[in-house]
């Protein structure tokens, strides 16, 4: 075993441990080729160390989070702009750098007890409307009758539930918390019920069948 000490070395320095009061390496110093892929284990690859904050490309997946819901509640949908928005669905985010992408996807299990309905995008406790990233449809605008997504319409509200599919993106301009839900709101008069990860015509039971929900949200390098 021998000492080395300095603060600069030229040339090719090989190693398998690096100990004492003092043995560290700068990740800023490192350039990407002289990481050996093959070597570098996921405990080395630490936020500390190498992290996601050093992932500095276009396009790195910088993390990505789920979320499963399996409960059947009764959702209220009342004809308004904001809806009822879905905290069980809750995607929550703290961004690496100001000017990532931010991607959400939610496959929502369940049906509506009328096909007048939808679904918006809420951030932070409200219905998105910064313009371009809007939670509906920004061409009809905010209004009782525009949505993300307004699949639901079958011969049958009763026993058959359907799968809602929602893909949104965001760039929030933010290194703080940040989370996103699914709003359920009504586009007629009169308030609607969405049966979540469940049929109109009962909770559970043969020939009325039961579902669940998913979210996941992540965070893309620009």
């Amino acid at each position: 075993m021998a000492n080395l000490q300095g603060t600069t070395v030229t040339g090719n320095l090989n190693a398998t441990t690096l100990s004492g009061s003092g043995a560290s390496i700068s990740n800023n110093t490192i350039p990407g080729t002289a990481i050996n892929a093959t070597t570098l284990t996921n405990a080395q690859f630490q936020d500390g160390a190498f992290g996601r904050a050093n992932m500095n490309f276009s396009g790195a997946v910088l993390q990505c989070i789920v979320v499963r819901y399996d409960a059947r509640p009764n959702i209220s949908m009342p004809t308004n702009a904001q809806g009822t928005r879905n905290s069980n669905l809750r995607l929550t985010i703290t961004p690496t750098y100001t000017n990532s992408l931010i991607v959400c996807e939610w496959m929502i299990s369940g049906e509506p007890n009328n096909h007048d309905s939808g679904v918006r995008v809420a951030k932070n406790g409200s219905v998105v409307t910064t313009s371009g990233y809007q939670g509906y449809n920004s061409n009809t605008g905010q209004n009782n009758h525009s949505f993300i997504n307004s699949q639901w319409y079958d011969p049958d509200n009763n026993s058959t539930p359907q799968l809602c599919k929602i893909l949104y993106y965001d760039k929030p301009n933010t290194t703080s918390s940040t989370y996103y839900e699914p709003a359920f709101a009504s586009s007629n008069s009169g308030t609607r019920t969405f049966n979540m990860n469940h049929c109109t015509g009962s909770n559970g039971q043969n020939n009325h069948e039961n579902g669940t929900s998913f979210g996941r949200i992540w965070e893309i390098r620009q």
